[in-house]
């Protein structure tokens, strides 16, 4: 688990996966997300939060987590949530210079405004997994990455 902190936003990457149709064990999963992201990082968490999570097959995925300014939750000390489930595949954005035969064999090439993209086509090992993390940048929100031109490499 990877946390990124932007101003009222928390961006949680989370190699796993949860179970997104029972609401009751998501709730009770961010309440000690919560409790976790106060202690570590010595932020006061209360007030309404609408959550995004964006979830691929072969990644997990990954959470954003905005805090909304809503003064009767801050007033009274409360957390409330609103849960959105984004399921999409995600892509890589990887320089050529990383690019191997492993890789390629578990992905799918893509080509758009001039740089190139991965999408894991198959299960994917952890090691090689692992190594497209390392080289690359994960695009998790932005669909138009699947109208590029697909190129074989």
């Amino acid at each position: 688990m990877k946390f990124v902190i932007d101003n009222n936003k928390f961006i949680v990457f989370l190699n796993k996966k949860l179970d997104l149709d029972n609401k009751l064990k998501l709730e009770k999963y961010f309440k000690k997300l919560f409790n976790k992201i106060k202690n570590q990082f010595d932020i006061e968490v209360n007030g309404y939060y609408n959550i995004d999570i964006y979830s691929d097959k072969h990644y997990g995925m990954i959470i954003e987590i905005i805090k909304e300014d809503l003064d009767y939750y801050n007033y009274f000390n409360q957390i409330d949530m609103e849960i959105n489930i984004i399921k999409n595949d995600f892509y890589y954005e990887i320089d050529y210079d990383y690019l191997n035969k492993d890789l390629l064999s578990y992905c799918s090439c893509y080509k758009y405004n001039g740089k190139l993209y991965l999408k894991i086509k198959d299960n994917i090992n952890f090691i090689s997994l692992a190594r497209l993390l390392e080289f690359s940048k994960i695009i998790y929100k932005d669909d138009k990455i699947k109208y590029g031109k697909k190129v074989k490499l």
